[in-house]
């Protein structure tokens, strides 16, 4: 997908954001079951909603964030250090941010792309009460951060 289109992608997603609050229910509906019927197998799929529960928990803000900034957010320039590294065969993604709020680093999951490592001009985009970049617009793809992003040491 190109930058536009992920962007657009996302404008789409902000209907999705019932899901954490969804995942707790369902939790608690196999938690209940489990308890009412005695039946012990309901408890699997309660500790896998409950994972997925507190992980979109985490980054379910983020993501809002990065869904407004496309509605109300302020833009500026700015220029953005991916680096690429492999765990068990498994790519993580760090952003570290140049741009006018200083210097932030965060992991991301890149939205429909392969990100290279490297330096890239991007677009930033502030909300009001946000510290950090809530969206980066790079020519190759978006990005936004999953976990609360941290000033460099």
């Amino acid at each position: 997908m190109t930058a536009e289109q992920q962007l657009e992608a996302l404008r789409k997603a902000a209907r999705l954001s019932w899901i954490p609050m969804g995942m707790l229910v369902l939790t608690l509906v196999f938690v209940a079951a489990g308890l009412l019927t005695k039946y012990s197998a309901f408890f699997v799929p309660a500790a896998f909603s409950g994972l997925a529960a507190i992980a979109s928990r985490e980054t379910a803000p983020h993501w809002r964030n990065a869904i407004r900034a496309l509605s109300e957010g302020t833009k500026s320039k700015g220029t953005v250090f991916i680096e690429v590294s492999e765990y068990d065969d498994y790519p993580e993604y760090r952003a570290i941010v140049h741009g006018m709020t200083g210097i932030w680093s965060f992991q991301f999951s890149p939205q429909n792309w392969m990100p290279k490592e490297g330096n890239f001009e991007a677009q930033l985009f502030h909300v009001a009460g946000v510290e950090w970049p809530a969206l980066l617009a790079t020519p190759e793809g978006i990005l936004f951060p999953a976990f609360e992003p941290k000033r460099p040491e």
